[in-house]
Formats: C-alpha cells, sequence, structure tokens
C-alpha cells in the first residue's frame, strides 16, 4: 500500500533521509531555515519603500533627528 501511495523512490531513500535527520538534527534545521530565509527574499513583493535609504521593508522607528533634546 505504502508503494501505492509513496512510489518506489521514497521506500528507498526515506529510511536513510530519516537516519540523517535523526543524526543531525540541527544541520537539517539549520538547512531549512536557509531554504525558507532565501525563498523569503527571492519571492518578497517589493511594493514597499521608496527605495532611497530602503532597508528591506525594515522599520526602526523613530522620526529621523538621530537622537538629542
Amino acid at each position: 500500500m505504502q508503494e501505492l501511495l509513496f512510489g518506489p523512490l521514497l521506500l528507498t531513500w526515506g529510511p536513510q533521509i530519516i537516519g540523517y535527520v535523526w543524526q543531525y538534527p540541527w544541520r537539517v534545521f539549520a538547512a531549512v531555515l536557509v531554504f525558507v530565509l532565501l525563498m523569503d527574499l527571492m519571492f518578497r513583493k517589493r511594493s514597499r519603500g521608496s527605495g532611497d535609504g530602503d532597508f528591506g521593508g525594515l522599520d526602526f522607528g523613530g522620526d529621523g533627528d538621530c537622537g538629542g533634546d
């Protein structure tokens, strides 16, 4: 039944992938995090910002007077 649902590729590579995940969980987590961040950078909508001094949608707050009294 599993072969019909997942195909033979998953049945041959599945145990090796699960073994790697159990052996190196932080490496897998880091790889997934890097992948998600890269996808976010690639597909983020660029509708916000004027382009001059735009930090990718980051809002640092303040009124721009650099402090002082």
